[in-house]
């Protein structure tokens, strides 16, 4: 049975509100603003047969087109709904052509030739077929693009106006006109125009012809500037929040960029939990707007609470406490508890802003921890005193710390280590963004010494951590890991085991325990060494949206004088890429161990741990 598309629209309609089963009415579509349906992009739509189910078969275009034409198209949309009746379906494809039509003018199309026809099926269910030719395109016959007001001259304006999407003699893309006429108010509001407006706006088609005419006239208005800025809040001295205020300032120009800027800015130390800025054009004075700044103090403490595990430490909990604002000149303290079957470490660091409080801050930091169960026990207290900074993307720091140890060297009784070193770290990352970067490095360094004078003896350590990322294939990415240190140490008995240099472990040789690849004492018990180097090769593939597949060999040592050989692990892993990082799971076995005894499946070792790409 065939119903062509010249069936009294009117009357179908009327039955179709007759009809007890008539759907509720959807929302008209906004396709041409950008917004559709997630449809499959196969021209031929098949549906489990049934009555009140439609095949809605769309030929002759694709791409853009045939997607805004499925989501201007109701009977596409309502093909599975089986409240859908005969009726309502016939009313629906009288309606096709006309939605085709409107689909197709954004991209400048008007004057498409559709043929459209409705058949039903066998079994009752419906087949709407749409024989599409778009037709001539509409081009560009006429373009007057023009800027008025006191911007008029500006060189960026006039730049931009050179660099509209659409110029003369080009296809009429209604998408294309109202972004770039966006792009233009915007550029202007950033410039200082925020009264900028559109005087004329208008698009006229000529579709007998297939010609456009095109009239844009932007009024940039007065050139505005920001005035004084007023800060209103009563928790920290003002000469100390306005040393935050680096970027925008009074005397720049007006515009939303630079107000929002200046949320950010201080949104971003911390203190405040809500920033709200509040310009003041009724008493703007020489086209200078004041702002008003209103700042809401932030809570001054915070608490956090957490469980983990690390195959590393095992099951381990932890809680962390920060004070955001101990006085009015913004000083600040934060304090961590962690506890696991392996370790213990209790750290409190009294923070003060310097200088540039965004980037440069001194910290006051005591630190107890504790390593038990390796052959290495150990008990250290630490003071230190650091200077903070950003140089050149590297966060930085010079420090003086003092080191109280007591330790055990393998089979041996507790050692006392005293040592005050000086030194300096520095870190920097530039990884792609997203949870599963396919490019991108990270660099850590520590160098730290003492002379010997204060101290149980002199050293001199350099420490060095690097990973690089390289993408191969669609889904692939190279991981390459490695680390390497050195140190130079007067008497090593005295050298305290927290500086000591060890291998092994999730992030280290996998396949062989946490520390357990070091120099051995006269009872075969790792002590750590003066030196060690590690490396990792590491393959990860995407195999789903959160889903990491990987492989992997490591290999290293820690050791006094050059070693005989390397160590290595190998094996395979999963990494589930939350939002938070990259949660790892390895299955690793070790190889050329010691008494050279063939590697077993029993040798297994399971690494479990979690990723975060600073």
């Amino acid at each position: 049975m065939e119903i062509r598309s010249r069936a009294g629209c009117l009357v179908s309609l009327l039955l179709a509100l007759a009809c007890s089963s008539l759907p509720a009415a959807e929302a008209a579509s906004a396709a041409s603003a950008g917004k559709e349906e997630p449809v499959s992009e196969t021209a031929q739509e098949q549906q489990t047969a049934g009555r009140g189910r439609i095949v809605v078969d769309i030929q002759g275009v694709e791409g853009e087109l045939l997607q805004n034409i499925r989501a201007y198209l109701k009977i596409f949309r309502k093909r599975d709904d089986p409240a859908v009746n005969d009726l309502w379906i016939r009313h629906l494809h009288e309606k096709a052509p006309e939605e085709i039509r409107k689909a197709l003018q954004p991209f400048g199309y008007y004057n498409p030739v559709i043929e459209a026809r409705l058949e039903q099926q066998e079994d009752g269910s419906w087949k709407a077929i749409y024989r599409i030719d778009p037709g001539p395109e509409t081009r560009i016959a006429h373009l007057d693009l023009k800027w008025l007001g006191e911007g008029a001259g500006e060189a960026a304006l006039q730049v931009a106006l050179d660099d509209f999407p659409l110029k003369q003699g080009d296809v009429l893309d209604h998408q294309a006109y109202e972004k770039g006429k966006t792009a233009l108010m915007e550029l202007a509001d950033s410039l200082g125009y925020p009264d900028v407006e559109a005087r004329v706006a208008r698009v006229t088609v000529d579709p007998e012809h297939n010609r456009a005419s095109i009239t844009l006239h932007l009024d940039t208005g007065k050139k505005y500037y920001i005035g004084d800025i007023r800060l209103h809040q009563d928790v920290l001295d003002e000469d100390f929040v306005w040393r935050y205020l680096v970027d925008v300032k009074s005397g720049d120009v007006y515009s939303q960029d630079n107000l929002q800027g200046l949320q950010r800015e201080l949104i971003e130390t911390g203190y405040f939990s809500l920033v709200e800025i509040l310009p003041r054009f009724k008493e703007a004075r020489e086209q200078k707007v004041p702002v008003d700044v209103k700042l809401e103090p932030a809570k001054r403490q915070r608490w956090s609470f957490g469980i983990g595990y690390d195959t590393d430490i095992l099951f381990n909990l932890s809680t962390r406490w920060t004070h955001r604002r101990l006085n009015r000149r913004g000083h600040k303290a934060d304090a961590l508890l962690k506890l696991s079957q392996k370790e213990a470490r209790l750290r409190g660091t009294y923070w003060i802003p310097v200088k540039d409080p965004r980037t440069t801050k001194l910290g006051f930091t005591a630190e107890l921890s504790s390593d038990y169960g390796y052959d290495d026990d150990r008990v250290t207290l630490d003071l230190e005193a650091g200077y903070y900074f950003l140089w050149e993307k590297w966060i930085s720091e010079l420090f003086v710390q003092y080191k109280y140890e007591q330790f055990t060297s393998g089979a041996g009784d507790f050692i006392t280590s005293n040592l005050l070193s000086i030194g300096g770290r520095a870190e920097r990352s530039n990884f792609a963004s997203g949870v599963y970067p396919r490019s991108g490095w990270y660099l850590w360094g520590d160098l730290r010494g003492s002379p010997g004078l204060v101290s149980s003896t002199d050293y001199l350590r350099a420490h060095l951590k690097t990973r690089l990322f390289f993408p191969l294939a669609e889904n692939g990415r190279i991981n390459l890991r490695a680390e390497a240190g050195s140190a130079a140490v007067g008497d090593f008995d005295k050298y305290p085991n927290s500086l000591r240099f060890f291998a092994g472990g999730d992030s280290s040789v996998r396949g062989w325990d946490w520390k357990d690849i070091g120099p051995e004492d006269v009872n075969g018990l790792v002590i750590g060494g003066r030196h060690v180097l590690t490396g990792t090769l590491e393959y990860d593939h995407r195999v789903a949206e959160q889903w990491v597949a990987a492989a992997f060999v490591d290999a290293g040592n820690a050791f006094n004088d050059w070693p005989d050989k390397f160590y290595y692990g190998a094996g395979a892993g999963v990494r589930w890429l939350s939002p938070v990082g990259s949660v790892r799971v390895d299955l690793a076995w070790p190889f050329n161990k010691d008494n050279d005894e063939d590697t077993r499946l029993s040798d297994i070792h399971v690494h479990f741990g979690i990723e975060v790409n600073l």
